[in-house]
């Protein structure tokens, strides 16, 4: 499916921006799934750590040692297939499924009660906003700081993911897109947007509904409807916290080159019926089982087992999977309470018989979405085209026999993938809302599910601004009725589905003498405009004062004078938003914490990788050949070298300096490799023949380097000669133009490695002097040639990269001589016309007075003149070419 998705994004992708990159994340409440797309990767999934396509939505955190108990930095924190088994062994460590908490209170009995039970060991606090937080090791942890957490984990390996597909892209992940169900409220918007906001490098996030990204990826995938005719789908969609029906239409217009049209119909939807439902229902089974045959267990002693708990939350998870293809799911919990091993089987039938009392629940919201459709529209459940699935809970074959019941087999759409077709459809949608890239064009009509509404402080009556049913994003404004006096400030309640979640308030006293009753006979009016956007936030804009004539009353629709505009501040009511100072302090802290990762990260992988050198130096002291033939003092030298570090490793901890482990790699590297060279040199013969030949290859390297020497002199001597009339000083131009940065660095180190060199040489010129040359030598002979060998190679490396910069530099000075030579032409000629000009100029004006004179005079007195001039004339000609 995703191939196909790639196809259409491909033939269309254009990009708008740069160095950017959209990720795509279906944030559900069990996992989370991620798409990312730039110029370096269209359309790719992000892969788990583990390889695999979809992510636990959640986090572990552990105290690390060494740190305070109340040090919130001293944490480190787990994400992927580690942390289900975490669950079980530190349920009060381990944070999963945050999502429907999200925007809510402690206050809110039914979520926090169903989140305590499905996830025991929790610690639950209340913030001072009147949000959730929890409570591990003693440190406080806003619920959008740990949502946080886990965005920035999967934006750094979407980040991570472009690094690897082009190690020279500079394309970062700064445009989020989050699914997100139509039945969020606005405080449950507005926190996940918070997380989103303190995640490092995210500049934009956009909120999508989940039925609206399955119905997008569906008609994508689709490609081919009808043209003229109308069809209708419904997106069912079972998670693991909800079911969520959503009914569309969808429309190709009759001229096929025009977009398709995606129209929101209908919604209906549980907000606690889902996978996690049945989850805890399998879990209430087993317990009922173990308790029935350990009857000394009691159940609040089992209640109060956090581990325990978790133990048959996962036991009852891995069984739902199984019944989900089988008929019988065994069950086996190792040391479940009191060291006490539990085996059971639960079959489905006694799961189906269980649950029995929700069958009409799981189908419910379908009905819900076709009776409660918005607007005019009346499509029937027979006259709909389909129903899609998604959701993994909606593969449970109880809940597939209830919506064919419902619907029959046939329109039961099974050719979408479940699994992924939200995040395909979120990244398109959010790809058109940032407008990063352009794709196929769609023409997409979202509609509130929700009724929006707002109140005046001196009034008791509600006003609709957008009824559920209204397309989104939307803007309006409403003129109140005219009140004659003006307050200090007043204020403006919103409501959503009546119930008041943020408060205006205005500042009107400010303008309360430019409206006077003199001035306005009328009386004063308010326009407010009213703004619904596209992640669904009902908010107003901006607030006018108006002063009323007599001619506006009754004509409230035209508002030729705009008034004076009003400073206003809002409130949320009961759960409160993060402010700048909150959002600001938790996205360092993220940062914090990441950079510690990633140190932490670095420091592992270093202990790893001189573990491992050390295990191979190991292997090679322990070669038969290398006992026997290898470099005695150096074969010494590493084994008491692996010994040492062995025993030190197993103290090593965090604490140990990094570049001091750096350092032992790099040590045991060098060693290892001597005695490796100097057995691959054992057919060398390391005499005076081979040092000889040595030495006559140092001495024409050195040659080498005094005639580069003397030819770049010859070069700046012919141009001192050559070039005298267009440069000043070749030898300082020379000396000013920037070298490469690959030449500056050879050149950095040049003296130093030159000296090196120098040095072998002599060291091996004095050998020859005393023919120190025998078997018991040897260990020496070989330091001297590998010496010789690695300053030589460095030194030749060196010297290439010198005579390509300085032939670049001899390059720039001829390009310098010929610019001010070109300059000077250029000056000579514009001299040259001036002169020309200027006497041009003269000689006009001597035959203008020539001229003049001959006027006066005869012809005769011309004749003669010209006779007695022949070449006047021609003289004149010649000058003025």
């Amino acid at each position: 499916m995703r191939n196909v998705l790639r196809l259409l994004f491909l033939t269309a992708f254009v990009a708008i921006g740069s160095l950017a990159a959209v990720l795509g994340v279906d944030y559900g409440q069990q996992n989370i799934k991620a798409i990312v797309v730039s110029p370096q990767a269209p359309l790719e999934l992000v892969l788990t750590p583990e390889a695999k396509r979809k992510e636990i939505s959640g986090l572990s955190i552990k105290r690390l040692p060494g740190y305070g108990k109340d040090d919130p930095n001293g944490i480190e924190r787990i994400y992927g297939s580690a942390v289900g088994s975490l669950a079980t062994r530190f349920p009060q460590n381990t944070l999963l499924h945050l999502k429907p908490l999200l925007g809510k209170s402690l206050e809110d009995e039914t979520t926090v009660t169903l989140y305590s039970k499905q996830h025991p060991g929790l610690e639950m606090v209340s913030t001072n906003r009147s949000t959730i937080a929890f409570l591990v090791d003693n440190v406080e942890y806003p619920l959008e700081e740990l949502v946080a957490m886990n965005v920035q984990e999967i934006a750094n390996r979407a980040n991570s993911l472009l690094k690897d597909r082009d190690a020279r892209t500079e394309d970062f992940v700064n445009k989020m897109s989050f699914t997100i169900p139509d039945f969020f409220d606005q405080h449950q918007r507005k926190a996940l947007l918070d997380a989103s906001s303190i995640t490092t490098g995210i500049e934009e996030t956009y909120l999508v509904s989940e039925g609206m990204s399955v119905a997008v990826n569906f008609v994508l995938k689709q490609r081919q409807f009808p043209p003229g005719e109308q069809q209708h789908y419904i997106v069912y969609d079972m998670g693991s916290g909800s079911i969520k029906a959503s009914m569309f239409s969808i429309l190709q217009p009759e001229d096929t080159t025009q977009p398709v049209t995606i129209e929101f119909e209908g919604y209906g939807y549980n907000p606690h019926l889902g996978g996690a439902k049945f989850t805890m229902d399998i879990g209430s089974l087993i317990e009922n089982k173990f308790l029935e045959t350990h009857p000394a267990i009691r159940t609040d002693e089992l209640h109060a087992n956090p581990k325990a708990l978790a133990k048959i939350n996962q036991a009852a998870e891995k069984a739902k999977l199984i019944l989900s293809a089988n008929s019988e799911a065994s069950i086996n919990i190792e040391s479940l309470i009191n060291d006490i091993d539990f085996r059971t089987s639960i079959t489905r039938q006694e799961f189906e018989e269980f649950i029995a009392d929700s069958l009409l629940d799981i189908v419910k919201p379908i009905n819900d979405a076709v009776t409660k459709q918005f607007g005019g529209y009346g499509t029937n459940l027979p006259e709909i085209n389909g129903v899609i699935l998604a959701g993994g809970s909606s593969r449970i074959p109880i809940v597939q026999d209830q919506l064919i019941k419902l619907v029959s087999e046939e329109k039961v759409l099974r050719n979408v993938n479940a699994d992924e077709s939200a995040v395909n459809g979120v990244v398109m949608r959010g790809i058109k809302l940032s407008n990063s890239f352009k794709t196929k064009p769609l023409n997409v009509v979202d509609r509130s599910v929700n009724t929006y509404s707002f109140k005046l402080s001196n009034e008791s009556e509600l006003y609709d601004v957008f009824t559920r049913g209204s397309a989104y994003p939307n803007k309006t404004s409403i003129l109140t009725n005219t009140t004659d006096s003006i307050p200090n400030n007043f204020t403006i309640d919103l409501f959503e589905n009546g119930k008041l979640f943020e408060t205006i308030t205005v500042n009107s006293g400010a303008i309360k003498n430019s409206y006077s009753s003199d001035k306005c006979s009328s009386g004063v009016a308010y326009n407010i405009t009213f703004d619904l956007s596209s992640d669904r936030l009902f908010s107003i804009q901006e607030v006018n004062c108006i002063c009323q004539s007599e001619n506006d009353i009754g004509n409230s629709k035209q508002i030729k004078n705009k008034g004076s505009r009003l400073a206003f501040t809002s409130e949320d009511v009961e759960i409160k938003r993060l402010s700048p100072s909150e959002r600001s302090r938790l996205h360092e802290h993220i940062k914090l914490l990441d950079k510690q990762d990633k140190e932490r990260f670095q420091f592992q992988e270093n202990l790893n990788v001189l573990e491992s050198n050390l295990y191979d130096a190991r292997n090679l002291l322990m070669d038969d050949e290398v006992m026997q033939n290898g470099p005695k003092s150096q074969v010494e030298e590493l084994s008491e070298m692996v010994k040492v570090y062995l025993d030190w490793l197993e103290d090593a901890s965090f604490n140990t300096d990094p570049e001091d482990i750096v350092s032992r790699i790099r040590e045991i590297g060098i060693l290892k490799k001597k005695i490796e060279l100097y057995m691959d040199s054992a057919k060398e013969p390391l005499n005076s023949q081979q040092f000889k030949g040595m030495l006559e290859e140092g001495h024409k390297l050195l040659q080498a380097i005094e005639t580069h020497k003397n030819t770049v002199e010859e070069f700046l001597s012919q141009f001192e000669t050559e070039f005298a009339d267009t440069i000043d000083n070749v030898r300082e131009e020379f000396k000013k133009i920037k070298q490469p940065a690959y030449v500056s660095k050879a050149l950095s180190t040049w003296e130093e490695t030159l000296t090196s060199f120098k040095n072998s040489i002599s060291e091996i010129e004095k050998f020859l002097a005393k023919n120190l040359f025998g078997e018991d030598l040897r260990e020496h002979l070989f330091e001297i040639k590998l010496q010789f060998d690695m300053y030589r190679t460095k030194l030749e490396e060196k010297l290439r990269l010198i005579k390509s910069g300085d032939e670049s530099r001899l390059n720039e000075i001829k390009k310098l001589h010929l610019r001010n030579f070109r300059l000077q032409k250029r000056k000579e000629e514009k001299l040259k016309r001036k002169l020309e000009q200027e006497k041009s100029r003269n000689n006009n004006e001597t035959e203008s007075t020539v001229i003049n004179s001959a006027d006066d005079k005869t012809t005769i007195v011309n004749d003669k003149t010209t006779e007695s001039n022949p070449s006047s004339e021609e003289d004149i000609l010649h000058d003025e070419l």
